[in-house]
């Protein structure tokens, strides 16, 4: 089950690499990475909710 559950972050963190490429290319519609983080942190909610998916992150990778 470990095993799966880290090819699934693993192919998460592909697709979302892969996506920021492709929002980089000349004359794509897509937004960046750093212009999504922007647009969710203009918000305190939004601030809120990055500082919660940080903290959880952490705790689950970082505390081990």
């Amino acid at each position: 089950m470990r095993a799966a559950v880290i090819t699934g972050y693993v192919a998460v963190t592909i697709a979302a690499i892969t996506l920021d490429l492709v929002a980089r290319r000349p004359g794509s519609r897509l937004a960046t990475f750093g212009d999504l983080v922007s647009r969710i942190s203009e918000r305190r909610v939004g601030r809120a909710a990055l500082m919660l998916g940080w903290w959880w992150l952490g705790w689950h990778y970082f505390v081990r």
